[in-house]
């Protein structure tokens, strides 16, 4: 049931709409056993010489053995093994997984066959990697296979919450800690997410610029218009380890690359063998067994050459195809890749990779032989992920969190405590109620985040339709905000009053000026600057709302409200032109340069106060007012709040209180729609400099002044939307009477 709205009487006659109360869940799973047998080797019992014989194809060519057969290979301890017959059905090999696909995809291929044939080549096609895994779990079995028949399953574009056990009758550490080794339950809210469809197409015989040569090469000669293709040279800095051919052909970008084995340096991630490989080498060098299926275009069947990557898709498993922790100390970035599939897919982490990725010699081997920019992007693409909440909370678990954002030391600590433990722990906790309040917004938004409204709001100002959406929609300002969240109490314990940082800041040299957080992800992750303000922006604005709050000027938002106050965009006019702007109250209109009601004054009064934060966040303000709100809801999570009222003791449980937050915040975020806030930061000024020097204010001497007179101007321009410049200027020689 949802919490009681807490509004006077007269209040009910604005709609508003209380979103439900996500943030008090947590995830429900259901415990995957996996088999300890397969841990430890990739294949465990014999089977006949014929099954033995139908594996030769896929077994090391003679001019290629050297990985299989170096002493010092990772592959060695199965060098035996992998000689031996192996528990490897036809069955597991090819099927009975079935790939559905679309008629441009049966197009694609068909094509891609005719070529091989055309001319003369014995090349076998095989797409590998995401599009297998994701076309798989698309379908019917693999659905049922996860979450049972009736159950929401996987869906392309879908992130969803953890939301099923009220927090308050569970433990905190319980509650940020869970199994790690269980997969989530998808719940019925979600977020959409975009994901780019490209396809990645293995040679087991020739490198990709070949292939796409030889396949513009048909297009010519049957008529047909050529494609341009892109090489991606060997860059294995950015995991580029052989060179890739990229060609748009249809609707798909489509990546050639031969297959590949390799051999890794016990002191870099960088393979330093590689060499063409047959399919199984390529499967077996994979991060996940998830990601080691192929779809063989040539025959139409899946191949599942590890033998376990469709067993772990229909059980929704995270494994490695070798023994996991020979894999992660071999390239640790593949212990955050883990981290971000299992995460994407809500799929558990098999409980050998779970261990192997909480040794302290992968967290060593991340340290020191993975770039930052390398860590900075896979940190960047949880964020992005369907659930960024179990991404993090997986690295809080398993002790990696402060490999990806080091702590400052402890001197610079301000809050009293003196450390920065648990510092972590409650970011995890701000991130999950974040997220789970706006997957609410998205069920049940109220008014102020539906986008049409935002759209009008906006007009008034005349900002563009990107500055307008709302967060449901904007994926890259969803992804500052989860930032935003996470790192704030990191933040938090690093900074003071704001005066007092600006006035520490002012003495400091330029370079460092830097916080903690611009630190954290400019140097310790190599994020672009800009997006590293822009987090701050949001941290720095949700204070800015929480203090306007504390101060009460979420009562002072009722009066607009019940008040009926309004500054608007006439019908047709144009936004940044004040003669166009309409205000409205009581169902009259506004002079803004003569009124003089009280209840308007206050309004405006309002109105001044939000805009000194929009005008510093601009279209961020929406993460900002969401991350102030959702900071209220943990503080009052686990309290209950008592008071006297008419002598007798009146207790409200933690959901109640959340309500009455909901419902103060928002009236709060209404009453700035109503007045025009949204885009006020692109209000242009009425007087322009050379105007005010010249014939507003003559005498006005060189220096600070000047900005304090068009600080002035905006002030007014806000309290008087729609105010004519004759105003302005008899404001203007008011306050500056010596400069006339």
């Amino acid at each position: 049931m949802s919490p009681p709205a807490r509004c006077p009487p007269a209040f009910s006659s604005v709609a508003f709409s209380l979103p439900s109360r996500g943030f008090f869940d947590r995830a429900t799973t259901s415990h995957h056993n996996v088999d300890p047998a397969v841990h430890g080797a990739l294949f465990s019992s014999p089977v006949g010489q014929q099954q033995q014989q139908q594996l030769a194809p896929f077994s090391s060519s003679s001019a290629a053995p050297v990985l299989f057969n170096s002493p010092n290979s990772p592959f060695a301890p199965l060098q035996a093994r992998l000689k031996q017959p192996r528990e490897i059905s036809e069955r597991q090999r090819r099927g009975p997984a079935r790939i559905d696909l679309t008629d441009e995809e049966e197009e694609l291929f068909s094509l891609l066959r005719t070529v091989t044939a055309d001319c003369g080549m014995k090349s076998t096609l095989r797409v590998a990697g995401g599009w297998v895994r994701d076309k798989l779990l698309a379908s019917q079995e693999f659905r049922n296979a996860n979450f049972g028949p009736g159950m929401r399953g996987f869906e392309y574009g879908a992130t969803t919450s953890t939301s099923t056990t009220p927090v308050e009758s569970v433990d905190f550490e319980e509650w940020v800690g869970g199994d790690v080794g269980q997969p989530c339950v998808p719940s019925s809210k979600s977020l959409r997410v975009t994901e780019t469809v490209d396809i990645d197409i293995a040679l087991d015989d020739k490198l990709g610029r070949e292939f796409a040569d030889e396949l513009n090469q048909w297009f010519t000669a049957h008529g047909q218009e050529t494609h341009s293709v892109g090489v991606v040279m060997k860059n294995p800095e950015k995991s580029k380890h052989l060179e890739t051919a990229t060609m748009r052909i249809n609707n798909y970008w489509i990546d050639f690359v031969n297959l590949r084995a390799e051999e890794y340096a016990s002191d870099s991630r960088i393979p330093e063998l590689m060499r063409i490989g047959t399919a199984e080498e390529d499967a077996l060098r994979r991060d996940l067994t998830i990601n080691s299926l192929f779809y063989n275009i040539n025959e139409g069947v899946v191949e599942d050459l590890t033998g376990r990557g469709l067993d772990d898709l229909r059980r929704g498993v995270v494994a490695t195809p070798l023994p996991p922790l020979t894999t992660l100390l071999d390239d640790p970035l593949r212990v955050l890749r883990s981290i971000r599939f299992a995460a994407r897919l809500r799929f558990g982490m098999d409980d050998s990779l779970r261990k192997a990725a909480a040794d302290p010699r992968v967290k060593e081997a991340l340290e020191q032989k993975v770039s930052r920019e390398r860590v900075g992007s896979e940190m960047n693409l949880m964020l992005k992920s369907r659930d960024p909440v179990r991404a993090l909370r997986l690295l809080v678990n398993l002790g990696l969190i402060e490999t990806i954002f080091p702590p400052p030391s402890n001197k610079y600590a301000t809050n009293g405590e003196g450390s920065f433990d648990g510092v972590f722990h409650e970011g995890l906790a701000l991130l999950s109620t974040t997220h789970d309040h706006l997957c609410d917004c998205m069920a049940n938004p109220p008014l102020w985040c539906e986008a049409k409204r935002a759209l009008e709001a906006g007009a008034v100002n005349g900002v563009k339709k990107e500055e307008t959406r709302v967060l449901m929609e904007d994926e890259d300002t969803r992804r500052l905000l989860w930032y935003a969240a996470f790192l704030k109490p990191l933040r938090d314990r690093t900074t003071r009053d704001d005066e007092e940082v600006e006035l520490e800041l002012r003495k400091k040299p330029r370079k460092s000026k830097r916080s903690v957080i611009l630190e954290l992800l400019v140097d310790g992750l190599k994020r672009p600057i800009r997006e590293a303000e822009s987090v701050e922006k949001i941290m720095r604005a949700a204070d800015g709302f929480t203090k306007l709050v504390s101060t009460g000027s979420d009562l002072s938002a009722l009066p607009v409200l019940l008040s009926g106050a309004r500054v608007r965009n006439a019908r047709g006019g144009t936004s940044r032109n004040s003669m166009n702007t309409i205000c409205t109250m009581d169902n009259r209109i506004i002079d803004p340069d003569d009124e003089d009601d009280p209840v308007w004054l206050h309004c405006m009064e309002f109105r001044q106060n939000c805009a000194e934060i929009f005008q510093k966040t601009e279209y961020l303000w929406r993460a900002a007012f969401i991350l102030s709100l959702c900071e209220q809801l943990r503080g009052w999570r686990k309290h209950e709040i008592e008071y006297m009222c008419g002598g007798d003791l009146v207790q409200e449980a933690p959901e109640e209180v959340a309500g009455a937050i909901l419902v103060s915040y928002d009236t709060f975020a209404a009453a700035m729609m109503h007045l025009g806030l949204v885009g006020i930061w692109n209000q242009q000024p009425l007087l322009n400099g050379d105007e005010i020097k010249k014939s507003v204010l003559p005498n006005i001497p060189h220096g600070p002044m000047f900005r304090d007179v068009m600080d002035a101007q905006t002030k007014w321009m806000t309290t008087h939307p729609g105010g004519s410049r004759d105003k302005l200027v008899e404001h203007l020689r008011t306050v500056f009477p010596d400069c006339v």
